[in-house]
């Protein structure tokens, strides 16, 4: 009997060990933490990104995200404040032109060797993040410059910097901000860019002074409509006074509220003319997230994590399909017949310009500034504004003759 009783009590905890060995364990690596995300999207973005955030929470019951909306001119300046005093935000997504000012104050921090949750970032886009051969942050959207077009007016879009300018002559006017960073694209057009992929200032070989002679007689050409007043010029546009505008990807919600009903048209996206040497090759800001530098061993997986999952294919969608964001993931299908808006975009962002982190980004505008405006204004010749600018490029660089290429006749001062 006594035998029968402790076979029957071995078979039950038996069928109990087996039971409980066929139960979903909770992972070790399980994630577990409070973490806050800092962005500057506005209230109907962020309500989107919201719906991001509860799934991925519902997937990691265990963690709870905090987001924070700043406004776009403070954002910087307030993660810059509260970071150096050890209260940043586990995540920020922020422009990717911060990203050196942001590694020089050590406040963010870089992505480890072969961790899994970058591996999304194997792709051209990757550059986007990467200053002083480290990779920081993920690209999460792309902004380039493109043209605008009003469907009313226009069949074919011009696909030449030469059909541009006889469009205009016939009717159809183009307006563009000409400076730096707005008209950036039209540098590659008429040669290499300013930067190799080595990252070397290569001026003699960019296209930059031929670009700017481009400018200065364009601007006397018939329909074409060069002015720094960006919102007189979206203006004109909104209204069906012009038929192609430049601008990127932020302006289409704005140019879809500002049509008066008895000017509303449908409008369209393609990339910029391309010149004589090539395509055009736009500016490539990128919003990016960046993982604060003192965020704690558990913070920074979850963070990871977080990151990994705003990029991915699917989220991607999910803000392209609701915000007409442009995706960053290479992964994403942008359908053309879809997406016909985004996919411009993405077109145009095969083509544009990542400059080197490395490159403080205000001094380099401001240089750029001032040589398409003494060209423009009459001052200085394309050759004597293009050598300027890389007298000052180098001087805040701290460049000599062997780490760029100067224009011929164009010397560094003694």
């Amino acid at each position: 009997m006594m035998i029968r009783q402790r076979s029957r009590i071995g078979w039950l905890l038996f069928f109990i060990l087996l039971i409980a060995s066929c139960q979903p364990s909770k992972p070790d690596d399980e994630l577990k933490g409070r973490l806050t995300l800092w962005h500057s999207w506005s209230p109907a973005e962020s309500v989107v990104l919201e719906e991001a955030l509860v799934q991925f929470q519902e997937i990691h019951p265990d963690v709870r995200v905090i987001s924070v909306a700043w406004p776009e001119d403070l954002i910087l300046g307030e993660f810059v404040e509260a970071g150096s005093d050890g209260l940043g935000p586990s995540l920020f997504i922020g422009d990717e032109s911060w990203i050196g000012e942001l590694v020089n104050a050590d406040l963010i921090q870089s992505l480890a060797p072969g961790n899994a949750s970058a591996t999304h970032l194997i792709s051209r886009n990757q550059v986007l993040a990467i200053y002083k051969d480290q990779l920081f942050g993920f690209p999460l959207s792309l902004a380039p410059n493109a043209l605008y077009y009003n469907k009313g007016l226009v069949t074919e879009p011009p696909k030449s910097l030469e059909a541009l300018v006889q469009e205009a002559a016939d009717g159809n006017q183009v307006a563009f901000v000409p400076r730096f960073k707005e008209a950036y694209w039209g540098i590659q057009a008429f040669g290499e860019g300013l930067f190799d992929e080595q990252g070397r200032f290569t001026l003699a070989e960019s296209g930059f002074t031929e670009w700017l002679s481009w400018l200065d007689e364009a601007q006397g050409a018939p329909g074409v409509i060069l002015n720094i007043d960006d919102d007189s010029l979206l203006e004109l546009f909104t209204s069906g006074e012009i038929a192609y505008y430049v601008g990127g990807p932020k302006r289409q919600t704005l140019i879809a509220t500002m049509m008066d009903e008895e000017y509303a048209f449908d409008f369209g996206v393609v990339p910029l003319p391309a010149g004589p040497e090539g395509p055009a090759g736009p500016l490539l800001p990128a919003e990016t997230i960046l993982l604060y530098a003192y965020s704690s061993a558990e913070q920074t997986r979850i963070a990871n994590a977080l990151a990994a999952f705003l990029v991915n294919q699917q989220q991607s969608i999910r803000f392209m399909r609701e915000l007409d964001r442009v995706p960053a993931n290479p992964s994403v299908d942008v359908d053309r017949r879809i997406y016909p808006i985004v996919n411009g975009f993405t077109r145009q962002a095969k083509t544009a310009v990542v400059l080197p982190n490395e490159i403080p980004t205000d001094p380099l505008v401001a240089a750029g500034d001032r040589a398409y405006a003494s060209v423009l204004s009459g001052v200085l010749t394309p050759t004597e504004a293009v050598c300027r600018f890389g007298q000052e490029v180098a001087e805040f660089q701290g460049y000599t003759t062997a780490d760029m290429s100067l224009p011929e006749g164009c010397d560094l001062p003694e």
